[in-house]
């Protein structure tokens, strides 16, 4: 191990993959330049990402650091392309050749070292398989020397890339240098379903993000009551039948009915004992109350005036009753309009006032003369004539049955009130008449 600290370097062969550390032999080196190294496996060409001077001692083991050889050239860095390239061709060909030797397992990538003298094959298997023979051929087809490495279902995604679920790329092959724990507990912590297809990522494994929010989730549900647990209410004491971590509501069972509880009433209006399940819950308190007490912490809503309650004469929102359908608004006396002895309102027709139709209550108007579009004339106006009728020469209104003199009223019967005057007045009280202008038989 180097005496300085100020010589060591930490670099890294592939994306998120990890880091090792290198002896820099005296040179300044900065994050993100491109050296040669020395590394098990021979020359190769990585990139730095911590410089001179950034390594703690505490990260380094005892062992002896390699040096690094040199920074990278331009001619460096294009041959590791082309060796990157060669590679990638001859994978269908050595996968030929592994199931010729009879070797089950999936060759998923292959890495030449710089100077071109050892190929590296990456295989996947679920079990130990024995490499031997496909080692011997493929030295033998491609020449140089051939070795074998393992790796798992996660590995082979970080190795091959791709997108999640979400739509980026694969943290393991973005930025993950390790593989989290992952377990089921945490699906079922955060309440996710317990499908394969939904919590599975592309290697086949639970998805690596459950860890990212676990701890999150194990703090918020430490705040809240549990499934089955004994809480009071103002109405009784209630039963959690179900929770809703993320918005922080609560589902009671309170004498048989069903009722949902927000975040702001946990605590106060809704009490329960943190150290029992099933222990019997403190009584429950307002929210002024609670703030009193320091038991909560006043929001900007707790802290906020009342509003004052609206004036006496404040208008309502509803709309104002509408008038019945088929009836107009009540009207006030009409002008001129002159009152009987008992107070009802007269009509005038004709140059003269009568008193109203028999039967009580003030006659209704009929309605005007109906269009095709609707009432020629608005409900509830009268129009009148400014002059009586001219009276037809020769008595042809008393022939035809009209009042002499044209001052009877105008009755809606059409004229039946004049005649039957006029009956009465040539047959008597008493008379047989046999028909209107007879006289009585002897």
């Amino acid at each position: 191990m180097p005496d300085s600290d100020n010589s060591i370097v930490g670099v890294r062969f592939r994306n998120a993959g990890k880091i090792f550390y290198f002896d820099s032999a005296g040179m300044r080196v900065d994050p993100g330049e491109y050296v040669v190294v020395e590394s098990s496996r021979g020359p190769e060409i990585a990139r730095v990402v911590i410089g001179t001077g950034q390594v703690l001692v505490n990260e380094l083991g005892d062992d002896d650091l390699k040096p690094v050889l040199r920074l990278a050239t331009i001619d460096d860095i294009r041959k590791a392309d082309d060796l990157q390239q060669r590679a990638e061709a001859l994978l269908p060909e050595a996968r030929r050749l592994a199931g010729e030797a009879g070797f089950q397992a999936h060759i998923d990538t292959a890495e030449y070292t710089l100077d071109g003298r050892r190929l590296t094959f990456s295989f996947s298997s679920e079990e130990r398989l024995d490499y031997r023979d496909f080692v011997r051929r493929a030295a033998g087809h491609f020449g140089g020397r051939v070795e074998m490495r393992q790796v798992g279902a996660r590995d082979r995604a970080k190795l091959a890339g791709g997108y999640g679920i979400c739509g980026r790329e694969l943290c393991c092959a973005s930025w993950l240098t390790t593989f989290p724990s992952i377990s089921i507990r945490m699906a079922k912590e955060q309440e996710l379903p317990l499908n394969p297809q939904k919590i599975s990522g592309l290697c086949g494994r639970l998805l690596c993000c459950l860890s990212y929010e676990e701890e999150g989730y194990r703090e918020m549900r430490r705040t809240l009551p549990k499934i089955g647990q004994r809480c009071s209410t103002p109405t009784g004491e209630g039963r959690v039948i179900a929770i809703n971590i993320l918005r922080r509501q609560v589902t009671l069972v309170v004498e048989g009915q069903r009722v949902e509880v927000g975040d702001r009433d946990l605590g106060t209006v809704v009490r329960w004992d943190t150290a029992s399940k099933a222990g019997t819950p403190p009584p429950s308190i307002s929210r002024a109350e609670a703030i009193a007490q320091g038991l909560i912490e006043p929001t900007d809503e707790d802290l906020r005036e009342p509003e004052p309650p609206p004036p006496a004469d404040w208008l309502s929102d509803q709309p104002a009753p509408r008038p019945p359908r088929g009836r107009l608004p009540a009207r006030g006396p009409r002008p001129g309009a002159s009152q009987s002895g008992q107070g009802a309102p007269t009509q005038r027709r004709g140059g003269r006032e009568t008193p109203p139709p028999r039967g009580g209550g003030e006659r209704r108007p009929s309605p005007g003369p109906r269009g095709p579009q609707g009432p020629a004339i608005p409900e509830g106006r009268r129009f009148e004539r400014s002059q009586p009728p001219p009276a037809s020469p020769g008595g042809s209104r008393r022939a035809a049955g009209g009042p002499p003199g044209g001052d009877e009223p105008t009755t809606p019967d059409g004229g039946r009130q004049g005649a039957r005057r006029r009956r009465r007045g040539g047959r008597g009280r008493s008379g047989n008449g046999d028909g209107p202008g007879t006289t009585p038989s002897a």
